[in-house]
């Protein structure tokens, strides 16, 4: 038989309302009955009713944290943002990973915040547009974005224009005027803004922006990567460097195949990827790349999410980070 808070009272001869006022944190309690009733709950081994508990307080305890795909490791360096601050947190996580699930993201998002399953949600990534993200404020559910900003919800970005600036800049001081750009073909407000950041940095210092040095990808992937690099090879820009805000799977696919095919790198050809991953210090030559500030982006994500939930954080709050640019051999 689970313990009760009726067993508790008994134990240390208190009504039952009393031992519900110490178990909730309220005040007006002695700090002598508060020592007395929280021992004897550890000696029961006592765990509260979270569901009764949720049908009087009308909240469930829980989060729901929301990945596009749990096997990314990019996806996965946020989320252990978000554990390094939830260990000392009053709440339980529930993870959903939406790749090859039949629902949808939009249909996951309607149930999570229709059901009141969760007090609160992290969208990690998420390619939908803002209009399906309104059931989260229309149901007045806390929610925070993030790796994008969001105008009607929280959110935690990074300053993407800067960091693909900062990478064209690089390569232009290297000597590059022909710098390919590979872009993801799944257009959304980061990719927008990194392409912006690289026109940007060729405007700036003179060189033309011409669309033949821009390239499509599908997915971040390495054979995306591989694909790619035989469409650029073939083009007749012939660039000397190529920027891959697309990711850096995609740039490491381009690494392989250019070393299969003899090109020595950065002297024959410079290589510069996107997010700063783990296998960007594997591969051979290591990967100079744009590290996004991953674990911070979960923790400040987090920190805002209890704090509207707990009523600490009135109106829309968004955070933006700084990217770091990583020179490493490929370039």
């Amino acid at each position: 038989m689970p313990v009760t808070l009726k067993d508790i009272a008994k134990r240390a001869n208190v009504t039952s309302a009393t031992v519900s006022m110490v178990i909730n944190g309220k005040p007006n309690i002695s700090q002598d009955t508060r020592d007395k009733v929280m021992k004897i709950a550890k000696e029961l081994n006592y765990y509260p009713n979270v569901i009764a508990r949720g049908l009087a307080t009308k909240k469930s305890n829980a989060l729901g944290v929301i990945v596009p795909n749990l096997a990314s490791s990019y996806v996965v360096r946020i989320l252990q943002g978000i554990k390094s601050t939830n260990k000392d947190i009053d709440y339980t996580v529930q993870l959903f990973d939406t790749v090859g699930q039949k629902e949808t993201e939009t249909q996951l998002f309607q149930r999570l915040a229709r059901e009141r399953r969760i007090d609160g949600a992290i969208l990690i990534d998420p390619v939908c547009s803002e209009k399906e993200l309104q059931v989260f404020k229309d149901e007045s559910v806390p929610c925070v974005i993030v790796a994008r900003k969001c105008d009607i919800l929280d959110s935690v970005y990074v300053n993407n224009r800067q960091g693909a600036q900062e990478a064209t800049d690089y390569l232009v001081d290297k000597g590059h005027t022909r710098i390919a750009c590979v872009v993801c073909h799944k257009k959304n407000l980061p990719m927008d803004e990194r392409l912006e950041g690289y026109i940007t940095a060729l405007n700036n210092r003179g060189i033309e922006y011409t669309d033949e040095l821009i390239f499509d990808v599908v997915n971040n992937t390495m054979a995306e990567g591989v694909t790619v690099f035989n469409k650029i090879m073939q083009s007749p820009a012939k660039p000397t460097a190529i920027f891959v805000p697309a990711g850096d799977m995609v740039a490491i696919g381009i690494i392989k195949k250019a070393k299969r095919n003899g090109i020595n790198l950065p002297e024959d050809l410079a290589v510069v990827g996107f997010d700063d991953l783990p296998a960007a210090e594997v591969i051979e030559p290591t990967l100079t790349t744009v590290r996004q500030p991953k674990l911070e982006m979960g923790d400040h994500a987090i920190d805002i999410l209890i704090d509207k939930i707990e009523g600490q954080a009135p109106g829309i709050n968004h955070k933006e980070l700084f990217t770091k640019f990583i020179i490493r051999q490929s370039a």
